[in-house]
């Protein structure tokens, strides 16, 4: 049978880049409207992380662990 060419460690780490850029894109996301709408800097600074935040939270619900998930154990 054929096996994944995959590890485990491979797919945590490429899951664990993905979440951190996703909740970069949602902060950066974030800091640009509040630039947008001539915010003063704090404000802006304070949206950027805000975003980043609710980045992190949204990423980690919308892209769940597979190992979590029970998909290591499978058997084919």
């Amino acid at each position: 049978m054929v096996q994944p060419s995959v590890t485990d460690e491979d797919r945590r780490s490429f899951l664990l880049k993905f979440r951190v850029g996703f909740a970069l894109f949602v902060g950066m996301s974030m800091a640009l409207v509040a630039l947008n709408v001539s915010a003063s800097l704090p404000t802006i600074g304070g949206a950027g992380v805000a975003g980043t935040v609710a980045g992190a939270v949204l990423g980690w619900w919308v892209f769940p662990d597979s190992v979590a998930l029970g998909f290591v154990n499978r058997r084919r």
